[in-house]
């Protein structure tokens, strides 16, 4: 798969009433445009495990393909309500997401892009909280 590589930093916001957890990932990854849509896919290390991530921007909406270590597909439509599953090795989940907001912006110039996206999270019907993701990527130095 050809694309640009870069350097990407995702930070994960979780509000969950007076709780607050932020999870940072960075990694090299690669950029690249396939039609009308935006692809950035990166690798992250969960507990000794490898997981390949996907992230497709078009429009108003994000869909995170997750494999590896955890499974997950799932497609964040600005205003919308959407249904997806999250795969763990020890149970799986049915996701449902009430997307937010969803911006993109990529400067042609300084060749950086960032996303941003936030959705209140229910997982098997449990309300779990208020995430807003931020990811940020630029071009790597070759």
């Amino acid at each position: 798969m050809n694309g640009t590589p870069i350097q990407l930093k995702q930070v994960t916001e979780i509000r969950d009433g007076a709780r607050k957890e932020i999870v940072v990932i960075e990694a090299n990854g690669l950029y690249y445009l396939k039609g009308d849509a935006t692809y950035v896919t990166f690798e992250e290390t969960y507990e000794g495990e490898t997981i390949k991530n996907i992230v497709k921007i078009a429009n108003d909406e994000v869909v995170v393909l997750r494999s590896g270590a955890v499974s997950m597909r799932h497609t964040f439509r600005k205003q919308s309500e959407t249904v997806g599953t999250y795969e763990s090795p020890v149970a799986r989940w049915e996701m449902k997401t009430k997307t937010e907001q969803v911006l993109y912006q990529y400067n042609e110039k300084t060749k950086k892009g960032q996303l941003f996206f936030s959705y209140i999270l229910h997982l098997s019907g449990k309300h779990v909280g208020r995430h807003a993701v931020t990811i940020s990527f630029k071009e790597a130095k070759r």
